[in-house]
C-alpha cells in the first residue's frame, strides 16, 4: 500500500529467454538440474509447456519447484529445445515425459454408452486401456490442433488421438458417432 490507502501497484515480470546453446539442463539423480548463462547454477527445476500446446518443443517455462513455504519462481523462456546440445535436449525431454504423461490412442476397439457415461476399450502406445469418460464432449475432449484431440476420463487421465482422421475406419466411426467429430 502507498500512504493514504492506496493500493500497490502489481509488480510487472518480463519474460526472459534463455539462449539455448549458452544454458545447460542435466539429472543429478531423480533432480533436474539447470545451470543458466552466467553460471548459476539450480539443483533443482521444473519444466512447464507455454501455449499453444501444439508447439510441444518451444516455450518451454522453467522454473523454481514450487515449496511448503513458498511458490516457485519462473527462471525463464526456453524457445526451442531443438537448439540445445544433444545432453541438455534429453534430459529436458525425458522431463516433459513424465510431467506430461499421455497415452496416445492407436485404435479404439469399442466405446459403448450407459446411464450418462461412454465407457472405451482403446490400443494406445502404451498397451491396452480401458476408461471411462462423462458422455458430456464439452466437459471431457479438447482440441489441441487440426485432428488432434485430448480425451479426458473422470480421474482425469489424459488420452491423446494425435489425428482422428490418420485412425483406421472402424476407430473413425466409433468417434465421429460418440463424440460428432
Amino acid at each position: 500500500m502507498y500512504g493514504d490507502g492506496i493500493p500497490s501497484m502489481p509488480e510487472v515480470f518480463e519474460t526472459v529467454y534463455l539462449e539455448a546453446g549458452k544454458v545447460h539442463f542435466k539429472y543429478r539423480g531423480e533432480n533436474l538440474t539447470f545451470t543458466n548463462e552466467q553460471g548459476e547454477f539450480y539443483p533443482r527445476v521444473t519444466l512447464r509447456r507455454a501455449f499453444p500446446l501444439s508447439l510441444e518443443n518451444h516455450y518451454i517455462l522453467v522454473r523454481t519447484p514450487d515449496s511448503e513455504v513458498e511458490r516457485g519462481r519462473e527462471i525463464g523462456v526456453l524457445r526451442d529445445l531443438n537448439a540445445l546440445d544433444q545432453e541438455s535436449r534429453e534430459a529436458v525431454e525425458r522431463e516433459l515425459r513424465q510431467h506430461y504423461f499421455v497415452p496416445r490412442i492407436l485404435r479404439i476397439q469399442h466405446i459403448h454408452e450407459e446411464f450418462g457415461f461412454l465407457y472405451w476399450k482403446v490400443i494406445t502406445d502404451r498397451g491396452e486401456k480401458e476408461f471411462i469418460m462423462r458422455d458430456s464432449i464439452i466437459g471431457s475432449v479438447r482440441r489441441v490442433a487440426e485432428g488432434r484431440w485430448l480425451v479426458i476420463d473422470i480421474n482425469q487421465t489424459r488420452y491423446e488421438i494425435y489425428d482422428w482422421r490418420l485412425l483406421d475406419d472402424h476407430s473413425r466411426d466409433l468417434l465421429q458417432r460418440y463424440l460428432l467429430l
